[in-house]
């Protein structure tokens, strides 16, 4: 009989919500139909966190909140922030949230076609994160491409999605989902330009100038490696030093005071590695170089690591740290004054050359996939 009743109050609800807009000025309706007669709140999201504002107790499972808004804003409604669902309030719309069976899954959205689109949304983002949960290989590399296809999938959709929905304020649920600011500069704008005419008191304007600044940051660092990449590649001109060329020599102490010389790692395919502890970027490849030389340190491949630190203990500290087994670690401790450095005319670190058997450069400035590719090649 319960569920009889709950069946036909739905019914009603459902035949008094047909329209999108509502009749007092500024306010915005919802309607959250959840079949549990426990407390359900509604939250407004202040600074990113959910603020109580109301709350509603009802034996029909029919909740109803009434919101006076100058502009959009952010909202969650349910039994508790981490259980609650998240929708745009607009001034003068309605909503209707209808939990099927109670299930957060079997949600359906009537009203404002703002929540319609947000919530479809939110399924297809559900969809993909079970997606790459559920990715089944026993090749870690193979896991890895199918990952990264999956989300360069989905951060194509995304980029469509702000196009085709370019005056919705559900965009600004969009922001913390772009992975690289700088491949949505335009979108970007498109969601500021959103903020700056729905959202109350221009709200969340911060958080997307924050991310056109980062896009712009990083426009302007590749633009620096861009230049950087081409001084570097003149000054090799400069020195002879070219693909096919003869490495010049190095012979310095390594970390015990013995001097070892580039030379004497002749009958082995050389990496010789320019980097120093501080340097954030060798840091982060330092895991792929200690990857590539176990996997082939059987097969005459070493590491020549030459430091720009001038604080032996910093450099040490790093060697045990980034577990940089190889013996051939060298440096001055002299920084940028490094006299190798001068010789291989590194002007920014990571700066790697890769030598042959035979004390050739056969190539420079290989990485991750490349390098391996690379040494698959000749040794």
């Amino acid at each position: 009989m319960k569920r009889i009743i709950y069946i036909i109050l739905i019914f009603i609800a459902i035949s008094c919500s047909n329209s999108e807009q509502v009749d007092s000025k500024n306010s915005y309706q919802i309607e959250f139909i959840h079949e549990s007669d426990n407390y359900i709140y509604l939250y407004r999201l202040i600074n990113n966190n959910p603020v109580k504002i109301d709350s509603s107790k009802s034996k029909s499972g029919i909740h109803n909140f009434n919101i006076v808004l100058e502009g959009a804003d952010i909202f969650l409604v349910g039994s508790e922030p981490q259980k609650s669902m998240l929708f745009i309030g607009i001034p003068n719309k309605r909503n209707q949230f209808l939990f099927k069976n109670g299930d957060y899954n079997q949600l359906e959205v009537s009203g404002d076609s703002n929540n319609i689109l947000l919530q479809n949304h939110f399924k297809y983002r559900n969809e993909v994160i079970s997606e790459i949960q559920n990715i089944v290989s026993s090749n870690e590399e193979e896991k890895i491409t199918l990952r990264n296809k999956i989300i360069v999938d989905y951060q194509n959709y995304l980029r469509e999605f702000i196009n085709q929905n370019s005056e919705s304020p559900s965009l600004i649920m969009l922001l913390g989902e772009i992975q690289n600011p700088m491949d949505f500069k335009d979108e970007l704008a498109l969601i500021k330009d959103v903020i700056i005419k729905k959202f109350e008191n221009q709200k969340y304007l911060g958080e997307v100038n924050k991310a056109i600044e980062n896009a712009k940051q990083q426009e302007k660092f590749l633009e620096e490696q861009k230049t950087r990449y081409e001084q570097d590649k003149e000054q090799l001109k400069n020195l002879g030093i070219k693909i096919g060329s003869k490495a010049p020599e190095i012979s310095i102490q390594d970390v015990n005071g013995k001097i070892i010389k580039l030379s004497s790692l002749r009958g082995n395919v050389v990496l010789l590695d320019f980097w120093a502890s501080w340097c954030r970027p060798c840091r982060i490849e330092n895991p792929n170089v200690v990857r590539l030389y176990n996997k082939y340190k059987n097969q005459n491949f070493t590491v020549y690591s030459v430091s720009f630190d001038q604080q032996k203990e910093k450099w040490l500290n790093a060697i045990k740290q980034d577990q940089l087994t190889w013996p051939n670690h060298v440096s001055e401790l002299t920084g940028w004054k490094s006299t190798p450095g001068a010789k291989y005319g590194v002007t920014s670190i990571p700066k790697t050359f890769l030598i042959d058997k035979n004390g050739i450069i056969i190539d420079y400035d290989l990485r991750g996939k490349a390098l391996e590719k690379k040494l698959l090649e000749i040794l």
